[in-house]
């Protein structure tokens, strides 16, 4: 798996990447339709970023030529996140303004879409739209120094074709961390406190456990579990479905501080089963 983050823009009246159109009026003053990128031959992190940031502003300036735009401008942003297989996960964001004409008046919008991820394998594009849970984890009741922001969350995302419950918990493994982003690296029981003593491990029972939830999520959709919790340390996250009697199960160890975005985790629910994985820093648009 390739850990690196890369960001990239697409945007502007023109298209700035590959695969976009030149924007024409129609002759009823409406905006033309843009085409969509064409998938990279060659899927490298760049390319992929590039690919759905471009993908997500033409998807964005098409929707709203559709509904009799006069100008739409758009811009996108796109972070290459996890790599299973031939399938290439990424996170993409738009925003821009858009601009109506209405019996010689002139009307603007803002537009401004949340981060939203997309799959792009060999044979499809695919976009998942997020329903966001604020759930009800733990309230912190330690100092300033020993919470993080943002807090710990996890994606699910679904590219099949079939609605899945996934049987999620969290459980916190040791406290007062200060390791940082879990793809670096280190080790996270290398890490000792001022004092020299090495992090407070937490057992496993149920005083450990930060989340247990039921989360169904609908085909080719996502869910985003956030402010799970907020303090320093070390969590393993556990993801459980069955299928046909058989249990498919993803479990993975992630450090807050960590990820600089709304979810540190993605859960991905394919046709094979449930994997997990860290999920890179996301620079908001």
């Amino acid at each position: 798996m390739d850990r690196r983050a890369f960001l990239v823009g697409a945007g502007g009246a023109a298209g700035a990447l590959a695969g976009c159109t030149t924007l024409a009026a129609l002759g009823d003053g409406r905006v033309a339709e843009r085409d969509l990128p064409e998938r990279p031959a060659e899927p490298t992190p760049e390319a992929v970023a590039a690919y759905v940031a471009d993908y997500e502003a033409a998807r964005t300036h098409n929707h709203h030529a559709r509904e009799g735009a006069a100008e739409v401008t758009v811009d996108a942003v796109a972070t290459f996140d996890h790599r299973s297989g031939g399938d290439h996960f990424a996170t993409a964001q738009h925003a821009g303004t858009v601009y109506y004409e209405d019996d010689g008046s002139r009307s603007v919008g803002e537009l401004y879409g949340h981060p939203v991820p997309y799959l792009v394998a060999p044979d499809r594009t695919l976009r998942l739209p997020v329903d966001r849970r604020r759930v009800d984890g733990e309230a912190s009741d330690r100092s300033p120094d020993e919470t993080t922001s943002p807090p710990l969350g996890v994606r699910l995302c679904n590219v099949t074709d079939e609605p899945h419950e996934l049987a999620v918990t969290v459980v916190r493994e040791r406290v007062g961390s200060e390791a940082g982003d879990p793809t670096d690296g280190d080790d996270p029981d290398d890490a000792d406190d001022p004092n020299g003593d090495p992090d407070d491990e937490i057992s496993d029972g149920e005083d450990a456990r930060v989340l247990s939830t039921a989360v169904g999520v609908d085909p080719k959709r996502a869910v985003e579990l956030l402010d799970i919790t907020d303090g320093r340390g070390s969590y393993r996250v556990t993801a459980s479905m069955e299928d046909d009697g058989v249990t498919g199960q993803g479990r993975i160890e992630v450090e807050i501080p960590g990820a600089d975005r709304g979810a540190n985790v993605d859960v991905v629910i394919e046709s094979a089963g449930v994997s997990t994985w860290h999920l890179p820093s996301f620079e908001y648009i």
